[in-house]
């Protein structure tokens, strides 16, 4: 339903020049006001004629009930907006909970660049810091938020990113305050514009209204400030562009104040690419202050389609380039067109709706398409681009592009992660294109992550079941780090999430809006099994010429072999290998009537059922192992139904595991990467806590202010070097820091523990630190029952 802030749609008659697009994501920790800026952004931009606040639940990219009622991001939104009318930004706001990192996972890979929102107050936090790892292939530029809120550090803020995230900066513009004679505070008011030597002050009162005003030489605090940014600023990116300084030399004659903005601003776009510096900007989303330079910066530093490294493949040896006009040519085929399907929704209207990014060539409304990992074809429906929840449709997608593909006959066909092919002119010409080396292209693969908590999910009625497991099914196609398994000894079904909160949110989507008659146990931790040792390989063949001999292997025993093909299992980090056959290559020397990937498919669907079934010791899903296929297994030549191969390979692989003696199984836990900060008078109480009760190993534990505490790699020095030359605006918290907290440092513990010892830990810790700390937890990976 169109809501009236929206107001009207606009059609982009014109395709945008390739150059002129920018997929971009924003990404931060939890609080730190992504939602808020990109609700400006949106404003700023004209695409809404009413700014909307998380708080009040009416922003346009929170929509879900969910996301209005708790006030933060559940799953990303895309959204696409003009700004100065020639350049088309394509927009994906992320969450910023830890519990919700695969929506970050997905949206990351079909992106070309991000804006890192930092709060000003609490500085780099650790989310902050997990998701800046997970797009270090991406440029950045980061926005520093809530400038105008007690206790703002800008230059605090600033070389706390230098530090931890190891990288130079690059001092967009950097903020002036007024004093407040009344209150003798410090009020945040505008920006000193480094690159074009403006000051650029806000009204409160018109969030339309800016004063741009030049820097003169009077005003002496604001003068001496530009002077010092843009000093930095040049002999930073000197570092990497001999062209600016030998214009700087030459061209202005040694002043820093002489390079022109769109010179300094290419310099300043070609380090940015090469993520040699991140730009740093600053604002007030809330006050409507910093906004529109943000928007500049988009445009300005982060990069277009065909300014991107090329997209992931599958096989290295296809050719590919990038065309100017037409972004990635793949094959030195124009009429291909590859697609990545990030993401799966269900709309109440138009049903099952698949987020894709187009690298290549042009997808049309209503062409025949071929799925590469599931090796279907079959046709789509309309195409649209996504406004949050609102849909334009378009006659087709372009390179650089991203939309959605709808239609009735999509359902159960696409998956995340799924490569999409077509032939960019004709409607069905499959058959036009390359079936031994373009039909089988997989991009960009996406991992998901292994989900740590789980409940039990019973129907109410036995006559409920049929409609519990199709309501699971779709939770599980919208959000694959949601896993579904079964014991086989209870008959229960188990749904299990990255976190508590995830659970929470997929408890009430099951039951407020797929309306499943269905009760939830309690939420507990996700165990696994694994195997100690390889089995021995047993082969099963039948009278009508099938032949396969398989066994299962810990895939820590041994990485993999020059004849082995490894296909990912999709989670519980497991793997199918198929060992290169005696006789029959997939390419050049394939004679079955049923294609490669037909085989393959049956073979990861059996292997999946097989593993999931579980161990020995208490029948969890076994983790980190791989069935292997050994390369003498036999078809018959017609063989078209993979029915047959699905049953036979699941007893296969059943059978190789019931050989070995529960000995051979070992029970596995979730183990979580902890940092712990926490003022030095409090330590004690915490670690004694974390080493007794919570069973914690302790890694390190570091003066929060140090700058990254024990700096003894190269890199570490190297950063620490670069923060204390970086010139940086005064700032009162730094000195605050020093001091630290109640006159008592405050430091910062790193930890590995045990999951299970951390459920409902956060009472306990308040009660320790008297409400003073912090921590923070992700996922480190599965260790041992009782190891430490």
């Amino acid at each position: 339903m169109l809501r009236s802030s929206l107001g009207l749609l606009r059609t982009y008659a014109t395709r945008t020049e390739l150059s002129k697009i920018r997929n971009i994501g924003i990404i931060a920790h939890i609080d730190a006001g992504k939602t808020t800026t990109t609700e400006r952004m949106l404003y700023y931009s004209g695409k809404i004629n009413r700014i909307g606040n998380v708080d009040q639940g009416d922003t346009i990219t929170d929509f879900l009930p969910q996301e209005k009622s708790r006030g933060i991001t559940i799953q990303s939104a895309a959204i696409s907006f003009k700004w100065q009318k020639e350049f088309k930004i394509n927009l994906i706001d992320t969450p910023g909970h830890a519990d919700f990192t695969f929506e970050v996972i997905r949206a990351l890979k079909v992106l070309d660049g991000c804006v890192t929102i930092l709060d000003a107050v609490a500085g780099v936090e650790a989310q902050t810091e997990k998701v800046w790892r997970q797009s270090k292939t991406l440029p950045k530029i980061c926005f520093i938020n809530k400038m105008d809120r007690m206790g703002a550090g800008y230059s605090r803020t600033v070389k706390e990113l230098i530090v931890k995230m190891k990288t130079r900066v690059a001092l967009i513009n950097a903020p002036f305050f007024k004093h407040d004679p009344k209150t003798q505070e410090q009020i945040f008011e505008g920006v000193i514009d480094v690159v074009n030597m403006k000051t650029l002050k806000w009204s409160l009162e018109d969030p339309d209204k800016i004063e741009v005003s030049d820097i003169e030489k009077s005003n002496e605090q604001i003068f001496e400030q530009l002077t010092s940014c843009r000093a930095s600023l040049i002999e930073t990116l000197g570092e990497y562009d001999e062209e600016l300084v030998e214009h700087f030399l030459d061209e202005a004659e040694g002043d820093y104040l002489k390079i022109p903005a769109a010179f300094l601003k290419g310099s300043i776009r070609k380090a940015t690419l090469n993520r040699f510096v991140t730009p740093i900007l600053c604002g007030a989303s809330f006050k409507n202050i910093g906004v529109q330079p943000l928007l500049d910066a988009i445009v300005d530093y982060l990069p277009s389609p065909i300014e991107v490294p090329y997209p992931e493949l599958n096989d290295s040896n296809l050719p590919i380039t990038i065309d100017s006009k037409n972004g990635a040519l793949i094959n030195r085929n124009r009429n291909l067109c590859v697609s990545l399907a990030f993401k799966v929704i269900t709309d109440p209207i138009r049903g099952i709706m698949v987020f894709i990014r187009v690298y290549s060539g042009i997808l049309n409304s209503g062409s025949t398409v071929f799925n590469s990992t599931t090796g279907e074809k079959f046709k789509i429906g309309k195409l649209v681009l996504m406004h949050a929840d609102v849909h334009e449709e378009v006659n087709s997608l372009h390179t650089g592009e991203i939309g959605v593909m709808t239609g009735s006959s999509i359902a159960q066909r696409i998956s995340t992660g799924d490569t999409v092919i077509s032939h960019s002119l004709k409607k069905d010409g499959l058959k036009s294109l390359d079936r031994k080396k373009e039909l089988p292209l997989k991009i960009n693969p996406i991992t998901v992550p292994p989900p740590v908590f789980s409940v039990t999910i019973e129907p109410r009625t036995l006559g409920n079941r049929s409609s519990m497991e199709d309501s699971l099914n779709t939770l599980v196609t919208e959000d694959p780090s949601l896993q579904i398994t079964k014991d086989e000894e209870t008959g229960q079904t188990i749904l299990s999430g990255m976190g508590e909160l995830h659970l929470e949110i997929a408890k009430y989507k099951l039951i407020n809006e797929l309306h499943a008659a269905v009760e939830i146990g309690k939420v507990r931790v996700s165990n696994k099994e694994t195997l100690m040792e390889s089995t021995s390989s047993n082969t099963i063949s039948t009278d009508a010429g099938l032949r396969f001999t398989i066994s299962v292997i810990p895939i820590s025993e041994r990485p993999p072999l020059p004849n082995e093909n490894w296909i990912s299992l999709g989670s519980d980090n497991n793997y199918l290998i198929m060992e290169q056959h005696e006789i029959y290559d997939p390419v050049k020397n394939w004679k079955f009537q049923m294609p490669y990937g037909a085989l393959v498919n049956a073979l990861t669907s059996s292997s999946i059922v097989a593993l999931y079934k579980g161990g020995k010791v208490a029948g969890y899903p076994l983790y980190d192992c791989a069935v292997k296929v050994h390369g003498n297994w036999e078809l018959p030549l017609d063989i078209q139904n993979p029915t047959e191969i699905l049953s036979l390979s699941r007893s296969l692989v059943l059978k190789v595991l019931s050989s070995l003696e529960e000995t051979n199984f070992a029970v596995l836990e979730p183990v979580m990467s902890l940092e712990v900060i926490v003022a030095q008078k409090d330590m004690g109480a915490v670690l004694q806590d974390l080493t007794g009760a919570r069973d914690a190993n302790i890694l390190s534990i570091d003066d929060e202010h140090e700058l990254n505490g024990s700096a003894t790699g190269d890199s570490n020095i190297e950063f620490l070097s670069v923060a204390q030359n970086q010139f940086l605006p005064p700032d009162m918290t730094m000195k605050i820091a020093e001091l630290g907290n109640e006159g008592g440092h405050m430091k910062v513990i790193r930890a590995r523990v045990p999951l299970k010892s951390m459920v409902a830990y956060t009472n306990k810790f308040r009660s320790l630190t008297q409400g003073r700390g912090s921590f923070h937890m992700a996922y480190y990976g599965m260790g041992k029952v009782g190891n430490d």
